[in-house]
C-alpha cells in the first residue's frame, strides 16, 4: 500500500456528511431500482428492449466513468465535479415524460447515464480518500444508504400503489434533487501530489491493471455482480406477473436489504474476520443460494428469506471490493482506480448479462435465473484463487 497522504480541508463531522450523501443517493435507487423497468415498459418497451436500454447506458458508464476519473486524479479533486454530475442528472431526468418509443427513451437515458454514471464513483472515493485519512469505517457511513434503500422502495411501493406511471418519474427527479444538495456538502478530499507525483501517475496506474490481485478481485466481483442482471431488469416484472403489486414488490426489494445492514454496520469487523477474499467468496456462495431460490418459487413466505441474502450477495462482494481498493490502491490513482473497478465490476460486466439476461427471460422466464447462479459459481472459484494469492503474499516466506 502507498504511503502517499491525503489532503483534506477542515470539516465539521466528515463521517456524518458521507453518511447523509449515501441517505440521499439510495433514497433515489430505491425508487430507481425497482420500479424503473416498469416505467420502460409503460413506453412500449418490450423485454429485448428493456435490456438494450438498460444495457446500453451501463455501458456508456464504462465508457465515461474511468476518464472522468483520470481526469479528478489529474486534477486532484472531486466534490466539485459529482455536484455537476448530479445537478445535470436532475435536468435529464425531468425530460423522461417527453420520450415514447424504444428510440427517444433510449437517447433520454443515454444522456441520464452519461449525467449521473459520475456521481457514485466520485463521491464513493471521496468517502474511501476520507476514511483513510480520519481512520473512519467505510461500512457504517454506507450502511445509510442501505436503510435509505429499505424505506425508499417499501415507501415508494406504497406510494406508487394504483398510480400512473409518471409518478415513478417525479419521485426519481425529488430524489436527484436530494442527491445533489447532499454532494455540494461531502468532505474535499484530495490527496496530496508531490512534485513529480503526476509523471509517475502514469507508471503506477501501469501497475495497477496488470497487478494478478487487483485483476483477480475486480473479476471476482465482477462475475457476481453481473449475476443480479435478472433480478435487476426483470425482479419487478416477474413478480407482478406472479400476482403482486407494487405495494408487494416494494417491500420484496427493501427486505434484501435488511441484512445488508447488518453486515454494513458490523463494517471492519467483518473485514478483519473474514478477510477481502472471504467476503467475496461469501457473496458468491450466498448468491448460488440466493438465484436458485428465486428460480424455484414466487411464494412470498419464501422469497422473503431468499431475497435477504442480499446482504450477502451485494453487500459482503462490493465490502470486499472497496477494502481492496482502500487498503492496496495508492491515492494519488484512486479516482482512477475507482472507475475501473466500476466500470468492470460494476459496469460492463452487469451490462454483458443484461444483455443476455433479455433473452434469457423470455426463453426461459423464472428458470432464467439458473444462469445467473452459474455465473456466481465463477465468481466463487476467482475468490478462491484470490484468497490463496493473498495469503502467500502475506507469508513470512513472501
Amino acid at each position: 500500500m502507498s504511503t502517499s497522504r491525503v489532503r483534506m480541508a477542515e470539516t465539521a463531522r466528515p463521517a456524518l456528511r458521507i453518511s447523509l450523501f449515501y441517505t440521499a443517493y439510495f433514497t433515489m435507487v430505491g425508487v430507481y431500482q425497482p420500479f424503473f423497468p416498469l416505467w420502460l415498459e409503460s413506453r412500449g418497451l418490450d423485454a429485448t428492449d428493456i435490456a438494450w436500454v438498460m444495457a446500453a447506458s451501463i455501458f456508456l458508464r464504462v465508457i465515461v466513468n474511468p476518464g472522468v476519473m483520470l481526469f479528478a486524479d489529474w486534477r486532484g479533486e472531486r466534490r466539485r465535479y459529482a455536484f455537476r454530475f448530479a445537478l445535470a442528472s436532475v435536468a435529464v431526468a425531468a425530460c423522461f415524460p417527453l420520450a415514447e418509443g424504444f428510440w427517444p427513451v433510449l437517447g433520454l437515458v443515454l444522456l441520464f447515464a452519461l449525467a449521473h454514471g459520475p456521481t457514485l464513483p466520485l463521491s464513493d472515493n471521496i468517502a474511501l480518500l476520507t476514511a483513510r485519512a480520519r481512520r473512519l469505517d467505510y461500512g457504517r457511513m454506507r450502511v445509510w444508504g442501505s436503510v435509505a434503500f429499505i424505506l425508499a422502495s417499501t415507501a415508494g411501493g406504497w406510494a406508487l400503489a394504483g398510480r400512473g406511471d409518471e409518478a415513478i418519474v417525479a419521485a426519481m427527479v425529488a430524489g436527484l434533487l436530494l442527491v445533489a444538495a447532499a454532494t455540494a456538502t461531502l468532505p474535499d478530499a484530495r490527496p496530496e501530489t508531490p512534485p513529480g507525483a503526476r509523471r509517475a501517475m502514469r507508471r503506477t496506474l501501469g501497475r495497477l491493471v496488470r497487478d494478478p490481485g487487483f485483476l483477480l478481485c475486480t473479476g471476482a466481483i465482477a462475475f457476481n455482480m453481473a449475476s443480479h442482471a435478472v433480478l435487476m431488469g426483470y425482479g419487478t416484472i416477474h413478480w407482478e406477473k406472479a400476482g403482486y403489486d407494487k405495494d408487494i414488490t416494494g417491500p420484496l426489494w427493501a427486505v434484501g436489504v435488511i441484512s445488508e445492514v447488518a453486515l454494513f454496520a458490523l463494517g471492519n469487523r467483518v473485514v478483519n474476520r473474514l478477510g477481502i477474499a472471504g467476503l467475496i467468496a461469501l457473496g458468491a456462495s450466498a448468491a448460488m443460494l440466493r438465484w436458485a431460490g428465486t428460480a424455484l418459487t414466487t411464494d412470498l413466505w419464501l422469497l422473503a428469506p431468499v431475497q435477504m441474502l442480499h446482504g450477502f450477495t451485494f453487500a459482503a462482494t462490493h465490502l470486499g471490493g472497496m477494502i481492496y481498493l482502500q487498503r492496496h490502491v495508492p491515492p494519488e490513482i484512486s479516482a482512477t482506480a475507482q472507475g475501473l473497478y466500476s466500470s468492470i465490476a460494476m459496469g460492463g460486466a452487469l451490462g454483458c448479462a443484461l444483455l443476455v439476461a433479455g433473452p434469457l427471460y423470455e426463453s426461459f422466464g423464472g428458470d432464467a435465473f439458473w444462469f445467473m447462479s452459474a455465473l456466481s459459481a465463477c465468481s466463487l472459484l476467482l475468490a478462491g484463487v484470490l484468497a490463496r494469492r493473498m495469503r502467500r503474499s502475506t507469508s513470512p516466506q513472501g
